[in-house]
């Protein structure tokens, strides 16, 4: 039976899914305070739940849209022009460029992942290497390798270190592995970037970025930018898009965004990419037929992106605060049980410091102290999972439902103080 499927098959079927697996273990018995208290905590899948209570109210006043023909029929897949048109007007305000991005260098896929499948698809052969600072999200290396065979090449930029930075960005250690990579015969195409990082939280500088450009650009690689969490910030320093810094190489150069996380609509299924490559751009509007965003949904999603009164003044005011009090609750937290962390500036999530809990800081250690945790009713993502060259250090999401980070940090007190 080895032979049923591909080769290309049962690669992709050896590629661990860690976040995917754990995501339903953990739903099917999700804590509830009063449905289900022994359930357990999900503080390690990122997901905004801090404004549901706003989200509800404003697509149920919105699905009335959606009951016409026009979304019973085909359209263009590879996303509205409407839809591109207002995004572009909306990253154009929110990220402080001087004009909307133009909509004919946009893409709309179902969620990043797929654009980030599609990107290593059109500027990676099978084989070829695309670079990737770690830690980082961990199914970045299932959305390049899974389909397009491309391969996830680690750029180890965490410095472990009680004070400074953790996540100080060293453009000389991406020389190094760039050139590590040429060495051993690889092909290197590419290097994806997350800004703010995940799961650091760590926001990089306009020199920061304005280096990597160069490099890249020196190299003759592609850079890909992925800022799904460029408007969740909640600490200076603010936010610098790669698209108001001086691109070098415009062609190769390639920005990533999504409704999942700044605008909490992760089941939603909505990604973009913009960039100046005519050639890049023409191959994604080829691959959307596979992908596409459903008709209904660009409907609703037109209808909020377009809503500029309603986001500044409701949604954006409210998700700030309250992403803030949660952040402020957990690092109190987190205090008071003794535990060390990377104080981020944006994003979802938490990175901190279990390692005083593993005595011989292995890896095997790590994943004991995940089930233990586990079993003591939290879930919380293990470095491993985002590539930490070091073990002990977790992430832990902190814009569910506040009683789930009080609950969680309860449990985790709980479990790392016992025998």
């Amino acid at each position: 039976m080895a032979d049923v499927l591909s080769k290309r098959a049962d690669r992709t079927l050896n590629i661990p899914e860690f976040l995917v697996h754990y995501l339903l273990e953990v739903s099917a018995n999700s804590f509830h305070p009063a449905d289900n208290p022994s359930g357990i905590v999900n503080l390690g899948t990122i997901e905004n739940k801090t404004c549901e209570d706003i989200w509800l109210k404003k697509v149920e006043d919105l699905t009335p849209l959606i009951a016409d023909k026009s979304s019973l029929y085909y359209y263009n897949l590879s996303g509205f022009e409407t839809l591109r048109q207002n995004i572009g007007k909306f990253l154009g305000t929110k990220l402080k460029l001087p004009e909307p991005l133009d909509p004919q260098k946009i893409v709309l896929l179902d969620g990043v992942t797929a654009v980030l499948n599609a990107v290593a698809l059109a500027i990676a052969d099978e084989g070829d290497a695309i670079l990737c600072p770690i830690p980082t999200y961990g199914r970045i290396l299932n959305d390049i390798e899974e389909v397009a065979s491309a391969r996830f090449y680690k750029v180890p930029m965490f410095q472990e270190c009680d004070t400074g930075d953790a996540a100080e960005f060293r453009i000389d250690v991406i020389e190094k592995y760039y050139e590590k990579a040429v060495n051993e015969g690889r092909n290197v195409k590419g290097l994806i970037l997350c800004n703010p990082q995940n799961p650091t939280g760590k926001v990089y500088s306009q020199n920061d970025i304005s280096c990597l450009l160069d490099f890249c650009a020196r190299k003759g690689i592609h850079i890909v930018v992925d800022e799904i969490y460029a408007l969740s910030c909640y600490d200076k320093p603010e936010f610098i898009s790669v698209l108001q810094c001086n691109i070098p190489d415009p062609a190769r150069t390639h920005f990533l965004w999504g409704f999942s996380k700044d605008l909490s609509l992760s089941g939603f299924r909505c990604g973009m990419i913009y960039s100046e490559s005519t050639r890049l751009i023409d191959y994604i509007r080829k691959v959307s037929f596979f992908c596409s965003v459903p008709a209904p949904v660009q409907i609703i999603l037109n209808a909020i992106i377009s809503d500029s009164e309603w986001l500044d003044t409701v949604y954006f005011p409210t998700y700030q605060k309250r992403m803030r009090e949660n952040f402020e609750i957990a690092c109190r937290g987190l205090e008071a049980i003794g535990v060390p962390f990377y104080r981020g500036t944006a994003g979802s999530y938490i990175w901190m410091d279990l390692t005083k809990f593993l005595p011989s800081k292995t890896n095997e250690e790590e994943l004991a102290l995940f089930h233990k945790l586990l079993l003591g009713g939290v879930y919380l993502c293990p470095g491993k999972e985002m590539f930490s060259p070091y073990a002990g250090w977790f992430r832990f999401t902190f814009t569910t439902y506040k009683d789930h980070v009080i609950e969680g940090l309860k449990r985790m007190e709980k479990v790392l103080t016992s025998n």
